[in-house]
């Protein structure tokens, strides 16, 4: 083999290793929203999407509802926006009569809004959302923060608001910490999508 050739193909293989790492590379640096479907929807109110690479089991802890104690299990088969709320959290009550009219308008089989309060007694949280005119989410609540300490993931915020989208099966698909306005275009558009992966 001629030394002209023997070096053609080197600078070939070598061109060719270097656009193999530089694909790599490229997909490694690139942000996990822009790797999720769901990545393109974090805009506007949802920008501050976080989409995890390993999002956290979904918490197995019991919390007081409506009629009794219950899971996050007892809500699967259904789209679910889980959303940790107190009465004494500024972000909180300025979003959660989006998140009231989001209930009224979707709240279907296919999908709930599950608001949580977290406030030291159910009494605090009764007269909050009466005097808030909040008709559409059932009192939720979780005294013990046992929610908001599993779904706690190093190096994400872990204050409250802390609004966290599963799929039908459970599985977390995204979440915020902080405040936003669920009932707007974006959030609906995020809310959409993941019913239709749910249906895939």
């Amino acid at each position: 083999m001629s030394t002209f050739r023997k070096n053609s193909l080197i600078i070939l293989a070598a061109s060719g290793i270097a656009f193999v790492l530089y694909v790599v590379l490229q997909s490694l640096s690139t942000p996990a929203a822009l790797r999720n479907p769901l990545g393109p929807l974090a805009v506007g109110e949802m920008q501050e999407l976080v989409f995890l690479n390993q999002p956290p089991a979904q918490p197995t802890a019991e919390f007081s509802g409506p009629d009794g104690p219950v899971t996050l299990a007892d809500f699967q088969g259904k789209v679910v926006l889980l959303n940790l709320w107190a009465s004494w959290c500024g972000p909180c009550v300025e979003e959660l009569p989006s998140l009231d009219m989001l209930q009224g308008e979707l709240g279907s089989d296919a999908f709930m809004v599950l608001a949580v309060d977290m406030d030291r007694s159910k009494a605090e949280a009764i007269a909050f959302l009466t005097k808030a005119g909040i008709k559409n989410l059932p009192l939720y609540h979780d005294n013990r923060f046992a929610l908001a300490q599993k779904l706690s993931v190093p190096g994400q915020p872990s204050g409250l608001p802390l609004t966290v989208l599963y799929d039908k099966d459970g599985i977390e698909r995204a979440r915020l910490s902080g405040g936003a306005d669920w009932n707007g275009p974006e959030a609906r558009a995020l809310i959409e999508a993941v019913q239709s992966l749910s249906l895939r």
